[in-house]
């Protein structure tokens, strides 16, 4: 194989070497035109230093964030209540309504089961509850005992409640009356059990008494109040015997615990209610002896 005479080893070699000195050449000129280069070395970088924690900053954004939405609730209602309600809109009714319930009305009823003394009666009744008020006496007499006894005869017995509550609504009803203040609280026995007391003070626009509220649980429930004359407390035993000569009016249909309750025997510190009077009896006329001597006469003998 026979080689080209100009691309000999040593033509290449020659070549080589001129191109060397012009690139050789090219850079002193380059580096004469930009002059002396620093060497680039690397150099650290500067640490970031940590920023201090400012919880106020955040505290300040969530403050002003709460602000911003209460602004916009005041906004929005101002704007509710600035638009007019659409006439031609219908409110929205429910397809299936429940009606609405009335509460029951009280009717007035014969007062003809109930007894107390020289006391009036009324009574009225709804589903299930029957309600015999007994009162004597006014309240605006401070010379006389104001009397006011509430019999309940209920289907279900009701729950136990505070007796200042109880003495509230009955005061209430009774004329408007008004409980100024409460004293002790006690409890007196009975013929029909413990018999729940307070000392109250009640108020009308003429003036104020000093009275005991009382109150009973059994299968007759018994609330009302006594109030002594001339401003003074009833005695506790005052109390107890008006509660113990509730009776029962002749033929009155009562439940059969309510008669047993009725029936109990009275204390014997109470006395009855009314004295026992007996009828004049006539003075017996003397017997006549069958056997008593009789004065005979006699006929004058005939001549």
């Amino acid at each position: 194989m026979r080689q080209r005479p100009d691309f000999d080893d040593a033509a290449l070699a020659r070549a080589g070497q001129a191109l060397a000195k012009d690139t050789l050449a090219e850079d002193l000129a380059l580096s004469q035109d930009i002059g002396p280069v620093e060497p680039l070395l690397p150099r650290p970088l500067p640490r970031a230093a940590p920023r201090p924690s400012r919880p106020w900053r955040s505290a300040r954004r969530t403050v002003a964030a709460a602000a911003v939405i209460a602004l916009l609730s005041v906004l929005a209602s101002e704007r509710r209540l600035a638009d007019p309600p659409v006439a031609d809109q219908a409110a929205f009714v429910p397809r299936y309504a429940a009606p609405a319930v009335a509460p029951p009305a009280w009717s007035e009823v014969a007062a003809d089961r109930y007894r107390l003394g020289e006391a009036t009666g009324s009574a009225r009744t709804q589903a299930g509850l029957r309600e015999d008020t007994l009162a004597a006496g006014t309240f605006p007499v401070q010379e006389a005992p104001f009397l006011r006894l509430i019999a309940i005869e209920a289907a279900e017995p009701e729950g136990e409640g505070s007796l200042f509550v109880t003495l509230a609504r009955r005061a209430a009803e009774a004329g408007g009356l008004a409980v100024v203040r409460t004293g002790e609280r006690g409890q007196l026995a009975t013929r029909f059990g413990a018999l729940d007391t307070v000392d109250a003070t009640l108020a009308d626009a003429e003036g104020r008494r000093a009275c005991t509220a009382f109150r009973l649980g059994a299968a007759l429930r018994i609330e009302g109040w006594l109030c002594a004359p001339l401003g003074q407390l009833p005695e506790p035993q005052a109390v107890a015997c008006t509660v113990e000569r509730l009776a029962a009016l002749p033929g009155a249909g009562l439940s059969p615990a309510v008669v047993a309750m009725l029936a109990e025997p009275r204390a014997a510190s109470c006395p009855p209610e009314e004295p026992v009077t007996t009828a004049a009896l006539s003075a017996p006329r003397k017997p006549v002896r069958k056997n008593a001597a009789r004065v005979r006469h006699s006929r004058p003998a005939s001549p």
